[in-house]
Parts: structure tokens; C-alpha cells; sequence
């Protein structure tokens, strides 16, 4: 890195937008950090770790802004440990071990015990939702039964994990109320999985729900098929390398985990998969009602509907690369309500109706 960067809290509020910041200083100079390339690693080149679920809409951004930057995505967790200069494993290769390589990070939760210097800066809402395949007729379930199906007692004991596995333990009004579930879920580095477990009350997950990861060289994997190789990719049991989507291998390689997931419980029998909205395909798969409240835009706008959550794009402390100064300057200020646009053609809601008077671009106010 070629210069000292400023928080972009500072240029945020000069500008009158939103933003949701984790410390309270003002203009400070953010903490210095050693010269470096953006994740300059043996395979990807100026790349950004972040949100699964956002990663349609930072590739499109990306692109846009002009600004020459990669989004590898793989999850929120990684975005921020690449922020604090812990390791990432990615495609067999280690980024991030003790240094700063990017400063921004795309995620779909807050920081975790925030630093000074850091700032969450809130850019849309979505919804977590619970995914079925088209023709399941069940169309609501209780929260304390997603808890029950996910993590039993919450704690994933094994005497209560058994209780709400059958469709008709889970909910009423299901096409086969005796079938067994199976339930998908995100990774432990997912940002929809901490916020999940948070709005459920779950701690530990029942051992048989089965967990889809992102993994550079075989695709979305389970967490349980080994990790891809060089030369021997082909490593996922969820996907058509041929291309050909199918109830046994319902992925592709290049989707993403949470496009994947959305793919499982649209072609899959008796699957139950939590996800954000970017999982919907249309005429393949549903969201179920929870609480009898469905995952609409008015009411996950309002916060009615109970795994609703934010969206961010996170700051860390270090000196700024300039392409990231490039691309939050489009972001937040050159193009701002194209970046709200963007989110919202796919599927996250602006935090305010962009039809009323008065709407300004990414006009969010963080929890």
C-alpha cells in the first residue's frame, strides 16, 4: 500500500449518508500497516474476501465502478479475519497471515468485538429465509420449531434433535407429513449462519444437519467431501461438473454457496434450507411464513418478519489501498444510488422505500 488511508465514516458523513459506525472518532488517521498488495497471493490478484450472499451484487458493483478489483466472497467470517490479518485458506493457498490485505469487507452481519478504528456501515436489509422446493405445500412454520429442527435444544443434544425432524413435527399442512427432513445450512464462517443462530437461539447444530461451503477448486461442497485439489477438482458431491443440474447433484461450480443451497431445496425431496433472499429461484423453490409472518420486503423492512437482518459493507483499521478508496468512493458517493439498486435487483430491500419523498441512497440506521 502506497499511502495512509482515512476512515471512510469521515467522507460518509461529510456527505450526509448514513452510516453506523463502531468508533467514535471522528478524521482519525486509521492505524499505519506495512506496504502491501491487495491478497497479492499466488492466485488471485487485488481479490476481496466477504459475504456469500452478497456476492452477486459485489461482482456487478465491481464491475460498474471500473475500479479493477476481484470478489472472492466465501463468507463473512473470512472477510473480516482478512481485515485483522488472520490466516484464510483459499484454493490451497493461505492470504491475510499477519498482514492487513484489504481494509473493506462486504458482510451480512456487524463486526464481531469491534477494534478501534473499525466501522460497520449498514447498506440494505434481507431476510433469512427457509427454503423448500415448489410443489411442498407446507407454507408456515413456528420459530420455536426452527430451532427445534436446526439445534434441537438449542444446544444440539442428541435427545432432542429427533423431535421436529419429520414434516409433521416441523409443521402442519406439509405434502408428506411422515417424510423425514433434511436440513442444509451455511459453514461456521458464514455471516448468515451467526446471524441465524442469534435470531433462532441456537449454540451448536443437530450433528445430521448438513452444512454447504464455498471451496475455490471443487465448487459448494459439503463441509464433510474432502477440499478440492490441483488437477483433481472434482471433490464436491453437490455438483454437475457436466453442467446438468439433478436431484442428486443439484449445484453448479461456479455458484455460490448460497445459490447452491437455494438449488438443494428446489430439487431435492424433504429439504429444509436456511439462506438469505438471494437463494429464491423463481418457479423452483420457496420460503416458508415463520411466526406466520413471510419474508416480504415491507416486513422485513419493518423488522416484523423475525429473521430479518442488515447488510454491510465493514471497515477495518490499516492504511487504504487505492483501488478500495476507488470503489467506496463509487459506492457511497459518485453512484450511490446505483449501488442501491444493485442490491435491490437482487432481491435485498432498501432500508427506507426508495417511493417516498425525501428517500436519500443507502439511507440506513445500523442497530
Amino acid at each position: 500500500m502506497n499511502k495512509m488511508g482515512k476512515l471512510v465514516l469521515s467522507a460518509l458523513s461529510v456527505l450526509g449518508l448514513a452510516a453506523c459506525a463502531v468508533s467514535s472518532t471522528d478524521e482519525a488517521v486509521v492505524l499505519g500497516e506495512s506496504e502491501q498488495a491487495l491478497n497479492n497471493g499466488p492466485t488471485f490478484s487485488n481479490g476481496i474476501f466477504g459475504s456469500d450472499t452478497l456476492h452477486n451484487v459485489m461482482t456487478q458493483a465491481i464491475t460498474e465502478s471500473g475500479v479493477p478489483l476481484t470478489y472472492l466472497g466465501t463468507g463473512s467470517g473470512n472477510g473480516e479475519k482478512c481485515m485483522r490479518g488472520q490466516p484464510v485458506v483459499y484454493g490451497g493457498n493461505t492470504y491475510c497471515n499477519g498482514s492487513k490485505d484489504q481494509t473493506i469487507a462486504p458482510m451480512s452481519r456487524a463486526l464481531n468485538s469491534p477494534q478501534s478504528g473499525e466501522a460497520s456501515h449498514c447498506v440494505a436489509k434481507d431476510g433469512v429465509a427457509l427454503w423448500v422446493d415448489y410443489p411442498e405445500t407446507a407454507s408456515n412454520v413456528a420459530l420455536a420449531n426452527v430451532k427445534g429442527g436446526f439445534c434441537g435444544n438449542g444446544a444440539g443434544d442428541a435427545t432432542t434433535c429427533g423431535n421436529f425432524d419429520t414434516w409433521g413435527e416441523f409443521t402442519t399442512g406439509a405434502s408428506n407429513s411422515g417424510n423425514t427432513i433434511n436440513f442444509y445450512r451455511r459453514d461456521d464462517v458464514s455471516g448468515t449462519t451467526e446471524v441465524f443462530k442469534a435470531l433462532v437461539g441456537c449454540t451448536t447444530f443437530c450433528s445430521g444437519v448438513k452444512a454447504v461451503t464455498d471451496d475455490a477448486l471443487a465448487g459448494p461442497r459439503l463441509t464433510t467431501d474432502p477440499a478440492g485439489t490441483v488437477g483433481t477438482p472434482h471433490s464436491s458431491s453437490l455438483v454437475a461438473y457436466g453442467g446438468t443440474r439433478s436431484s442428486s447433484t443439484p449445484c453448479l461450480i461456479a455458484d455460490t454457496a448460497t445459490e447452491c443451497l437455494g438449488w438443494i431445496a428446489a430439487l431435492k425431496a424433504d429439504v429444509v434450507a436456511y439462506a438469505g433472499l438471494a437463494a429464491h429461484i423463481s418457479g423452483e423453490n420457496h420460503s416458508l411464513n415463520v411466526n406466520t409472518v413471510a419474508p416480504t420486503e415491507s416486513n422485513i423492512r419493518s423488522g416484523s418478519y423475525p429473521l430479518s437482518r442488515f447488510l454491510y459493507v465493514n471497515e477495518g483499521n490499516g492504511s487504504r489501498d487505492s483501488l478500495e478508496d476507488a470503489f467506496l468512493d463509487w459506492a457511497f458517493n459518485t453512484d450511490a444510488l446505483r449501488f442501491e439498486e444493485i442490491l435491490e435487483e437482487n432481491d435485498f430491500i432498501a432500508c427506507t422505500d426508495p417511493d417516498l419523498g425525501g428517500h436519500q441512497p443507502l439511507d440506513c440506521s445500523c442497530p
